[in-house]
């Protein structure tokens, strides 16, 4: 299995590109989902000190919220459906995730992270009984994982909702890394989990 923030998302932490916009990493202005965001170099562009010295209170709360959500947040069913399906033999190996929020290993599931920046995707240690890969609520372009696993005549699934609310305002969000032949199941995670836990006969 391979996971993006969507679990994470469920659970309350917000995704990584808001904390870029929180220390103006990035130029994101809008809500265009397509546009791409440069990244802040030149000092008279940056405007986070200016923030930080005449908004502090807000400026601090924005900078330790993600944090606060990291130590705050649960697993969710999804990620408790998972580690039911694992301990029935319907799921093998580790979960694949560029999150650092931990959670899954907080369910009792084995994580291998893949987020490096050299931007050299580790090695995924898919095991011999494996059969499939499923892909929850990814979309970075970290695309090495599914290629192995397709190289290794595995059927890819996602499970994605292809779309996402920002800002109040929910907008498509097509999935970059399908191929022909994988399939795309349009759900969240927490729902679609606990049904396939149930079509299985698995208590969560």
């Amino acid at each position: 299995m391979e996971a993006g923030c969507g679990t994470s998302i469920e659970a309350g932490i917000p995704p990584l590109h808001w904390l870029h916009e929180v220390y103006r990493v990035t130029a994101r202005a809008g809500n265009d989902l397509t546009q791409g965001y440069a990244f802040t170099l030149a000092p008279a562009s940056d405007i986070l000190i200016k923030e930080i010295l005449t908004d502090t209170q807000r400026k601090v709360d924005d900078m330790v919220s993600m944090f606060r959500s990291l130590v705050l947040a649960e697993p969710t069913s999804a990620h408790r459906a998972l580690k039911a399906l694992h301990d029935a033999g319907h799921m093998t190996g580790p979960v694949a995730t560029h999150n650092f929020d931990r959670l899954f290993a907080r369910a009792g599931l084995e994580e291998a992270f893949m987020r490096r920046y050299d931007q050299r995707t580790p090695h995924m240690p898919f095991p011999d009984d494996a059969k499939s890969l499923l892909v929850i609520g990814l979309h970075a372009d970290r695309r090495a994982i599914q290629a192995r696993a397709r190289e290794r005549g595995l059927k890819v699934f996602y499970l994605d909702t292809e779309g996402v609310t920002e800002h109040g305002l929910h907008r498509p969000y097509l999935i970059e890394g399908a191929r022909e032949g994988d399939v795309v199941v349009r759900c969240e995670a927490t729902p679609a989990l606990l049904r396939l836990a149930e079509l299985l006969g698995v208590d969560v």
